[in-house]
């Protein structure tokens, strides 16, 4: 019976840190894709709950485009993932696009794909989080062109243990 109280303990954390809900936004972002004239900027948010060891979440990205000639093209893109993290202080996850949209055009499907660390520090039943997300996406136009997004961003966020 001690053998299955440590085993529980190891797979869903102390009582005191069993469930968490997170929320990160994106503070800085960087082109990783193919060479652009534009300016390159996102916004959006990353919303997770986890329970002991491992997590789920969703996560919106809209990454704007600045064009030279002073358009702009936003580019939605929307997953969900999952997280594992092994101690309070590191989490890492791994996450499939769901969807998404852009400001000019129709979109035929989004697919691609989204990986994430994150960095907890905690103050009391307060999380404060530093994170780094890579996105590699690719939305489609009903034309059959489609738009290649590869990029980084990075975050801060806020956590509340239960």
């Amino acid at each position: 019976s001690l053998l299955l109280v440590f085993i529980a303990f190891f797979l869903f954390g102390s009582v005191a840190s069993a469930a968490k809900l997170r929320l990160h936004i994106p503070l800085s972002t960087s082109w990783s894709g193919t060479s652009t004239s534009a300016d390159v900027s996102s916004s959006g948010y990353s919303i997770r709950g986890i329970f002991g060891l491992f997590g789920a979440g969703y996560t919106q990205s809209d990454l704007k485009f600045k064009w030279t000639n002073g358009g702009s093209t936003t580019y939605t893109t929307n997953a969900i993932d999952v997280s594992l993290t092994p101690i309070d202080l590191f989490t890492v996850g791994y996450g499939v696009v769901t969807g998404g949209g852009v400001s000019s055009g129709t979109l035929d499907s989004s697919s691609g794909s989204t990986t994430f660390f994150n960095l907890n520090f905690g103050l009391g039943p307060v999380d404060l989080l530093a994170g780094y997300r890579m996105w590699d996406a690719t939305h489609k136009f009903k034309n059959s062109s489609e738009a290649k997004l590869k990029y980084n961003e990075i975050g801060l966020g806020v956590g509340f243990g239960f």
